[in-house]
């Protein structure tokens, strides 16, 4: 049972890391093609540009300082997509502020109508083609006063009367961290690059989907275990991934909320992640909190309130948003939170493994992510790779495998506890039914002692039958055992009441070998004698006929009966108070089968008791 609960876990483990793979790997790259950019200029005269858009990656030509007279100036060399910040341009190290002009010369196959497709540039910029403005986003300035900063997309379409372009954007960056142009930059014919614009966005949004799948989901599900503390800290989680996930594709948030500012998609996309670790850390806390008393960082809590309140009340102020506040705050609460999962972890605590595994990959991918955003990650396979998506989606999925496992652990431990409960019940029979022999024989030894050796025979072969059946080990056993049980009780029974008992068995042999829980007939058949007996022959008839499904099994006898007032309270007594007898056997029926037992008897004319099971061959 064991071995087979871990290679299900490995098993579910294993699809955890496909689906996260595919998610990060799954890309639009068949809808575009990257040529190779050397010293500003791409030759695309030989591509089919009605099929495919043109990513144009590379090192475009770069003139800091300057909006206009770019002639006279010695230009420098920046990467597409990437930030200027920290790059060096004719020995001059660029600050996250300023401005500056983009410049790329294209040879396209004919003159003709194109478009381009520009994502996030911070923080303003003015597109040009041959000398020709062709659209403006924000208002680009020489300071921050003068700067009207835009995080809005353009999907732009001009004509080209020449086939050889000159695009130059002018880029101005006073509000953000990272000026320059961090996105991919596309262009190609209306068509294409439509329909890669429409794939990429609708890619971005399965993804929200997803992540808001997996919050109901997570939610749902901690709520069920009882986990209502960390069903919401999760719920939250995924509710602040939804928001930057929308804001770093630099498309969802944005088109569809085109009036907000970029301060206010700033504030939100900080926001949402300080939400998002304050939310792992309550999470954690909440699931190994005998470690949060003794955690050597208790000011994080603090830490992490100050700042997140900071963001949300103060305007946007640079210095607070700044790498060298934010990325320190960050990599505290990283390391404050591995040290606690690696601590549950070394200490064996349940499913700490898997929280630790999916939690590192988290960390790793959000630093990737900022890595891919400042310097552009150009490696085979990666360069088209969502890092940030792959983090979040393992590590949710891997607190779905946890929640699995709980569930899987929680089935297995309610089932044992079930077989426990059945197994005490059926113990609690033997006892009292051999004090009852035994207290028998006792009494015969002085009277009579053959029959009492007599009675000891048959005790012995009554044990032999019984004991054929382990109820530490099994729940249930083949009705011909239990009757044959029954036909030694009899027997047992018959030699201390001088032959005054008859038993009747009508059962077919094929519905002998049908599952039955043990001492369920026996002590049926023990209340006919004890209850029924009246000192005439009693004649005891046990039935067995099939109901569809199910088995009517039947135990009646021509005993005295039962009154009417004494039947309709058996079988009432509390379950916590049950002992021997009908109410066991009521109680072990109705939570092995959903059955019970019928009772039906008029007095002095004799009982008959019934009840239904399914068939288990």
């Amino acid at each position: 049972m064991k071995e087979k609960q871990k290679k299900n876990r490995r098993a579910l483990l294993f699809l955890i890391l496909s689906v996260c793979l595919i998610s990060g790997l799954v890309s639009i790259r068949n809808q575009y093609v990257s040529y190779p950019i050397s010293d500003g200029f791409i030759n695309l005269s030989d591509m089919n540009m009605e099929d495919k858009a043109v990513q144009l990656n590379g090192a475009w030509k770069f003139y800091e300082g300057i909006f206009e007279d770019t002639v006279s100036r010695t230009a420098g060399s920046l990467d597409v997509p990437g930030s200027w910040r920290g790059k060096v341009i004719n020995g001059k190290k660029l600050e996250k502020h300023g401005i500056g002009v983009y410049e790329l010369r294209v040879k396209v196959p004919a003159p003709g109508d194109y478009c381009m497709k520009l994502n996030y540039v911070s923080s303003a910029y003015e597109l040009y083609i041959n000398d020709k403005k062709i659209v403006e986003n924000g208002k680009i300035g020489a300071d921050k006063n003068g700067e009207i900063p835009s995080w809005a997309p353009q999907f732009v379409y001009f004509s080209a009367d020449q086939s050889d372009l000159v695009i130059r954007l002018k880029v101005s960056n006073f509000h953000c961290n990272n000026g320059g142009i961090v996105l991919p930059v596309y262009i190609g014919k209306q068509a294409p690059l439509f329909r890669f614009h429409l794939l990429n966005l609708m890619k971005n949004i399965g993804f929200i989907g997803i992540l808001a799948g997996m919050a109901c989901y997570l939610y749902v599900f901690n709520w069920c275990l009882n986990k209502k503390a960390q069903s919401v800290y999760l719920w939250i989680f995924c509710i602040s991934v939804l928001v930057s996930a929308s804001i770093i594709d630099g498309e969802s948030l944005v088109s569809i909320l085109s009036f907000l500012s970029i301060d206010a998609v700033l504030k939100t996309e900080y926001i949402s992640f300080m939400v998002q670790i304050t939310s792992i850390q309550f999470f954690l806390w909440s699931m190994y909190p005998e470690l949060g008393k003794t955690h050597p960082v208790r000011f994080l809590k603090l830490l992490d309130f100050f700042y997140t309140a900071i963001l949300v009340f103060l305007p946007v102020v640079p210095a607070l948003y700044d790498n060298m506040v934010f990325v320190p705050i960050l990599l505290i609460n990283a390391i404050c939170y591995f040290l606690k999962i690696a601590r549950a972890f070394q200490l064996k605590k349940p499913n700490a493994g898997p929280v630790l595994l999916g939690y590192c990959v988290y960390v790793m991918s959000c630093i990737l992510q900022l890595v891919d955003i400042q310097h552009n990650i150009d490696v085979k396979y990666l360069n088209d790779f969502n890092f940030y998506y792959f983090g979040v989606l393992f590590f949710l999925l891997s607190q779905g495998y946890v929640l699995a496992v709980n569930v899987e652990d929680t089935f297995h431990q309610s089932e044992l506890a079930h077989e426990m409960e059945i197994a005490s019940l059926q113990a609690q029979i033997s006892p009292h039914f051999l004090f009852n022999i035994l207290h028998n024989i006792y009494y015969l030894m002085d009277t009579n002692a053959k029959t009492a050796k007599d009675m000891l025979m048959c005790l012995s072969d009554f044990l032999r039958v019984k004991y054929r059946f382990d109820y530490r080990t099994y729940t249930l056993y083949q009705l011909r055992e239990e009757l044959d049980l029954v036909n030694a009780y009899v027997e047992l029974e018959n030699v201390r009441m001088n032959g005054a008992l008859k038993l009747e068995i009508d059962a077919p042999d094929e519905l002998r070998t049908n599952k039955i829980l043990p001492l369920t007939l026996q002590p049926l058949v023990e209340n006919c004698i004890k209850h029924g007996y009246d000192s005439r022959e009693l004649h005891i008839r046990i039935g067995v006929m099939e109901k569809g499904e199910m088995l009517l099994i039947s135990v009646e006898d021509n005993g005295r009966g039962i009154r009417p007032e004494i039947l309709e309270t058996i079988g009432r007594s509390d379950a916590s108070k049950r002992g021997v007898g009908i109410s066991n056997i009521n109680y072990r029926l109705k939570i092995c089968f959903q059955s019970q037992l019928v009772i039906e008897s008029q007095w002095s004319k004799g009982t008959k008791i019934s009840f239904q099971i399914p068939k288990r061959g």
